[in-house]
Parts: C-alpha cells; structure tokens; sequence
C-alpha cells in the first residue's frame, strides 16, 4: 500500500508542477498571455520580462515551491516509508520533485508546453539541500548581474549544481546514504539535460549575438 502513496504524491507533484502560474498571473492580473510574448514560455523568466518584476516574481515564487512542496508534504508527514525504499535505504524525495520539474515543462492542462524547468528545479534542490540552493542562487546572481543573460546564468547555474552532486558522491552525508547519492546525481543530471534542451535556442542566440539581455 505504501507504493500506492508513493505513487500517488508522484501524481500529485506532477500536477502541482503543471500549474503555469506565469500564464495564470499575467490573465488575471494584466489580462496578457505571456504565450503571444517574448520567448512564449509560461516560465518565471519570460513571466518577469512580459508581466514586470511586480508580478513576475510570483510566478518564479510559485514555480519554486511547486519543486518543493510535495518533498516537504512528506518530511511534515514524518512518515520514512513515503521517501526511503528498498533494502537499500534509498531516499526518493528528489524523484518526487523531478515529477514536478517534468509537470512544469511538459504541463498537461496547456498542451504540454511549459517552462524551461529552472525555477522548479531549484525548488527541488532547495528543499533537499538548502544551503547548496544558496550556493546555486549566489551563482546565478553573480552570472546574471555580470552578463544580464538569464539564459547564460541558468546554464552555469545547472552545471555548478552537476557538479556538487557529482562529488557529494564521494563523500559521506549526514542525511543520504551512497545509494541515494548515485540516485540524486541521476535525477540531478536529467534535470540539468531538460534545462540545457530548453535553452537550445537561447544559446543559438547567444552565438550569433542576438539574445535578449533582461
């Protein structure tokens, strides 16, 4: 029964994640669809550039803890067979957020076509590993106010996460045993792959000089 629950919450994240709280701002509080505008995604990015740092910074509030909550869901619950399995004493939270990175960018109430899954995954990372999201947000900050390429800060922001949980692997972690390392750089790396894929665009412009600074 308990894989039951487990695959319930990863439903829930799911479509916690599909939320796309940039779309849902921008039509209630500016009647804009931040579809027709600038790069035409529904992420926190493209939200704070149609909508304004006003209100576009709600969307990227929303968009993190939608990475975060149902991780936090379990921990409140107290509840170790929610988020550690198998004889290996594997911790699953990062899964549970990883569903909902892939609601934000593959969202199923507007066909699939989502956000770059940045702000999400930092939900994720900020609820398993809070001072590492620290670290990436201070990252990101120093990239983003050097370059004012979001898309550029992003990027390194990502590769910096890669490679934290790559060498946490080889070291012994209060809270993760070695299993659940390997697992989290996993899930870590396809996170940073979604990213990277989303971004294609943005580095074509970044090439040819023609991205949009914010």
């Amino acid at each position: 029964m308990t894989y039951v629950y487990i695959g319930l919450l990863m439903i829930l994240s799911y479509f916690l994640g599909s939320i796309p709280s940039g779309l849902i701002i921008g039509k209630v509080f500016k009647n804009v669809d931040i579809r027709e505008h600038g790069s035409k995604n529904t992420g926190a990015t493209n939200a704070i550039r149609v909508l304004g740092f006003k209100y576009g910074i709600f969307a990227f509030i929303f968009d993190v803890l939608k990475g975060a909550f149902v991780i936090a869901l379990v921990f409140f619950f107290l509840d170790q067979s929610l988020y550690i399995v198998s004889d290996y004493q594997i911790n699953i939270s990062s899964i549970y957020g990883m569903a909902a990175v892939i609601g934000h960018v593959f969202p199923v109430y507007i066909n699939f076509k989502g956000g770059k899954a940045v702000a999400t995954s930092a939900g994720m990372i900020l609820a398993i590993e809070p001072w590492v999201a620290l670290g990436v947000l201070t990252i990101f900050l120093i990239m983003f106010f050097s370059t004012r390429y979001v898309s550029l800060s992003s990027t390194i922001a990502a590769s910096g996460v890669v490679l934290y949980f790559l060498i946490r692997i080889l070291f012994e972690h209060p809270l993760y045993n070695l299993p659940t390392r390997i697992m989290d750089f996993v899930v870590v790396c396809v996170l940073a792959t979604i990213i990277f894929m989303r971004h294609k665009a943005n580095y074509r412009r970044l090439k040819e000089g023609t991205e949009n600074k914010m």
